[in-house]
C-alpha cells in the first residue's frame, strides 16, 4: 500500500522535532514530512501533494487559518488540522471554515494519530469507486439550509459567537420556537423555564444548536413535498434525544470532552440521510419503513436492500459534503454498526457512542426487567464485538438506568 502523505507546518523547531521523533513508528505507511512556515508548505506541496496537512495556529507573516484557508483552495482534497495552543475562543471560530478538525497543545500522540488515522480512513471510505456509484444514484442533493448558513457566518465572522448566534435565531420566529421548544423539554430537564432566546442558545450551545438549525432548516425545506410520508417531526425528536444520550454516555466512558461533543453532534444529526433518501425516491422510502414497521427487516437493511445503500451512508455524505468535522461524519455513517467501517481503535470513537444511544433508547422503549442478554441486544442490532472491544458491552445497563434523557417519548 501507497504510504499516506502527512504534511507538518509548525515555526517551533522543537514541536517538529518531537513530532518526527513521537511518529517515527508510524514511517511504514506514512510519508510524513516536516517544515516551519507556510511558505516551505506551500513548496513542498507543489512538489508533492499531500493527504493531510497539520498546522500551528500561530505563525509569522501568515497565521494558521489564513494558510489552510488557501490549502483549502489550492488543494481542496486535502484533510487540514489545526494543532495549536492557542486558546482565543473567537479565533478558533474562525477555523471551523478552513479546518474542521482541531486539536489543542498538549496533544497526546495517540490522539494525533487517532485524528489523522480516522481521516485516513473516511476519505478511503468517501473515495471508494462502489460508494461513489452507489451514492450517485441519488438524484437531488440539497445544499445547507439557510439558517445554518446564517449561523455559520456569525460563528466565524462575529467576535461575540454566542451573542452573534442568538440574534440570528431570534430573527427566524419559527426556529426560535424550536429552540425554545427543545431547551425546556424533558429531554434536557433544566432546572427552570427559558423563555430568552438568547439564553436557551447559551444552555444549548453552539454545537446543538448547529445542530437544531441543520434539521430544521431541511425540514422546512420538504414542507408540501412529496417525502413517502415521513414523520419529521418524529426524526426530529429522536435526534435531538439521541444527541444528549450519546453526550451522557461519552461522559460516562470518560471520552475527552471534544470527542463527547463531536460525538453528541454526530447522535443529533445520525437520521438526516432519512429526509435526503425520502425527497429522492419518496416511494421507496415508504416502502423500506414499512418493512422495517412490520417487523419484516430493519430498516437500514430494507433500505440497503432498495436504494443499494443505507440512510447512514447518505446522511454522512451529505454532511461530509457540508464541511463537518470528521468524526461527527464517521459517526453518522458508521452509527448502525461501527465495524464495518474497518479497522478502529481499542477506544470508543463517535460512530460506537451514538450506536450505544440507540441501543439505550431501544432497550428504554422496551422497558426490560433485566439487563439484555447478548441475544436481545443482537436482536437490537448491536455489534457485540465492537462493543466488547471499547469497554461499552458491561456498562449499557447501568447507563439505560441512569441517563435523564431516556422515558420522554416526546417533547
Amino acid at each position: 500500500m501507497t504510504p499516506m502523505r502527512i504534511l507538518f507546518v509548525d515555526d517551533d523547531t522543537m514541536v517538529l522535532q518531537g513530532l518526527r521523533r513521537a511518529l517515527h513508528r508510524r514511517n511504514a505507511d506514512w510519508a510524513m514530512r516536516f517544515v516551519e512556515s507556510p511558505e516551505e508548505a506551500f513548496a513542498e506541496l507543489d512538489r508533492e501533494p499531500a493527504e493531510v496537512v497539520v498546522s500551528d495556529l500561530r505563525m509569522p507573516g501568515m497565521d494558521g487559518v489564513q494558510f489552510l484557508e488557501r490549502i483549502a483552495t489550492l488543494w481542496p482534497s486535502a484533510v487540514r488540522i489545526i494543532l495549536s495552543g492557542q486558546t482565543e475562543r473567537e479565533t478558533l471560530l474562525r477555523a471551523i471554515g478552513p479546518a474542521p478538525q482541531f486539536l489543542s497543545k498538549p496533544c497526546t500522540v495517540e490522539r494525533l494519530e487517532l485524528v489523522i488515522s480516522r481521516a485516513l480512513r473516511l476519505r478511503r471510505m468517501l473515495k471508494d469507486p462502489a460508494f461513489l456509484e452507489r451514492i450517485g444514484r441519488l438524484r437531488s442533493i440539497p445544499s445547507p439550509p439557510a439558517i445554518y448558513t446564517r449561523l455559520m457566518e456569525a460563528i466565524r465572522n462575529e467576535k461575540t459567537p454566542l451573542d452573534a448566534v442568538g440574534r440570528v435565531v431570534a430573527e427566524d420566529v419559527a426556529f426560535s420556537t424550536r429552540v425554545l421548544a427543545v431547551a425546556n423539554s424533558p429531554i434536557y430537564a433544566l432546572p427552570m423555564t427559558v423563555s430568552d432566546v438568547g439564553h436557551a442558545t447559551r444552555l444549548l450551545g453552539l454545537d446543538t444548536v448547529r445542530a437544531l438549525a441543520m434539521t430544521h432548516g431541511l425540514v422546512s425545506s420538504v414542507a408540501g413535498l412529496d417525502i413517502g410520508g415521513l414523520p419529521v417531526e418524529q426524526l426530529w425528536m429522536d435526534g435531538i434525544q439521541c444527541g444528549t444520550v450519546t453526550r451522557h454516555v461519552a461522559l460516562n466512558m470518560r471520552a475527552p470532552s471534544d470527542l463527547a461533543n463531536e460525538a453528541a453532534l454526530a447522535g443529533m444529526l445520525h437520521g438526516i440521510g432519512q429526509l435526503l433518501l425520502a425527497i429522492n425516491d419518496p416511494r421507496r422510502h415508504r416502502a423500506a419503513r414499512a418493512a422495517a414497521e412490520q417487523g419484516k427487516t430493519r430498516l437500514i437493511d430494507a433500505e440497503e436492500k432498495l436504494f443499494g445503500f443505507n440512510h447512514a451512508l447518505a446522511g454522512g455524505y451529505l454532511l461530509h459534503l457540508w464541511g463537518f468535522p470528521d468524526a461527527v461524519v464517521e459517526g453518522v455513517i458508521g452509527w448502525p454498526f461501527p465495524s464495518n467501517i474497518g479497522e478502529l481503535p481499542d477506544v470508543p470513537t463517535a460512530a460506537d457512542l451514538v450506536h450505544i444511544a440507540r441501543l439505550a433508547m431501544a432497550l428504554d422503549r422496551r422497558k426490560p426487567q433485566t439487563p439484555a442478554d447478548d441475544g436481545e441486544l443482537a436482536d437490537l442490532g448491536a455489534d457485540l464485538e465492537r462493543l466488547a472491544a471499547c469497554g461499552a458491552r458491561d456498562g449499557l445497563a447501568q447507563w439505560v438506568g441512569n441517563c435523564p434523557h431516556l422515558g420522554h417519548g416526546s417533547l
